[in-house]
């Protein structure tokens, strides 16, 4: 399979799609905040041989390893009302193959896409704890498996050569600039395929989106999914009441054409995500 071109700009045509398909997502509700104009990305090199550091965002989900269940956390429940979650139960299948469990700083877990055969986007607070404006609190220790079902990771896993993610979530943790991309150190996408993503400015209310991840309620590399309606949108962020826990940070919110629409990002009484404008777009078509 060949790297392809799959930023699609669209304006308000997206809102004629629906969908069927869902991947998965985080944790604590946040009060929205203003949005810019543009993305302000920042690229960080990995040190593969960093084995300690900063801690993870509490919005990260926290796992041992050893134990078939979540283990702590900071993670806020949000399963909303009557648990609609459905178990993946053939990740090998598209576009469950395309999604992926990441590990990192020792134990934490979110969710994330393939984007390309060696990208993956996911949240912001994956990548880096957010607020502090520091280089010292990127993430360490990126493991990504795709595809993957309980104890068995039916591509393998690859390690991480580089991050990118937005200098107001790293400044701020401003959540309109919750992105997060993972440069992989292998070609995995050329076997499991990618998801395509649409970048738009026109109001996706009423879309049937779904979100689709590892949540960290449900027993370790268990893949989780829910299709529902964006019901409010803003600048750059959406709002849905698909039910997710933490560990599903970053997981896709994507449409009937399995195109991504937004980023999960946050849980609580009502789930939200970082949207993709045409301008974060055309940044994830530059790195991918």
């Amino acid at each position: 399979m060949k790297k392809q071109n799959v930023a699609l700009l669209v304006g308000a045509a997206v809102i004629a799609l629906t969908s069927s398909l869902g991947g998965a997502a985080v944790a604590s509700e946040s009060t929205p905040q203003p949005a810019q104009s543009e993305v302000q990305p920042v690229e960080h090199v990995v040190d593969k041989a960093q084995t300690s550091g900063s801690d993870a965002s509490p919005l990260a989900d926290k796992y041992k390893f050893f134990q078939p269940f979540k283990n702590g956390g900071a993670s806020t429940d949000s399963v909303i009302g009557a648990d609609g979650r459905v178990k993946i139960t053939n990740t090998t299948a598209a576009p469950s193959r395309s999604i992926v469990q990441i590990e990192f700083n020792g134990g934490y877990i979110c969710s994330g896409a393939l984007i390309s055969d060696d990208t993956v986007l996911t949240a912001g607070h994956c990548v880096h704890e957010g607020g502090t404006g520091s280089e010292a609190d990127y993430s360490w220790g990126i493991k990504v498996a795709p595809g993957r079902n309980g104890s068995t990771d039916p591509y393998g896993s690859c390690g991480a050569t580089n991050i990118y993610t937005d200098q107001r979530w790293i400044d701020s943790a401003n959540t309109n600039a919750d992105w997060g991309v993972i440069k992989l150190d292998c070609t995995i996408g050329n076997t499991t395929g990618w998801l395509n993503y649409s970048g738009t400015t026109a109001s996706l209310n009423g879309i049937n989106v779904t979100v689709r991840g590892y949540p960290g309620d449900k027993p370790f590399g268990t893949m989780w999914s829910m299709t529902g309606p964006i019901e409010s949108t803003q600048a750059e962020k959406v709002f849905y009441k698909m039910d997710t826990y933490g560990g599903q940070s970053g997981a896709p919110v994507y449409n009937s054409s399995n195109t991504i629409v937004a980023i999960h990002t946050n849980g609580g009484s009502s789930n939200s995500g970082t949207r993709i404008t045409p301008t974060l777009a055309n940044y994830l078509t530059s790195v991918k």
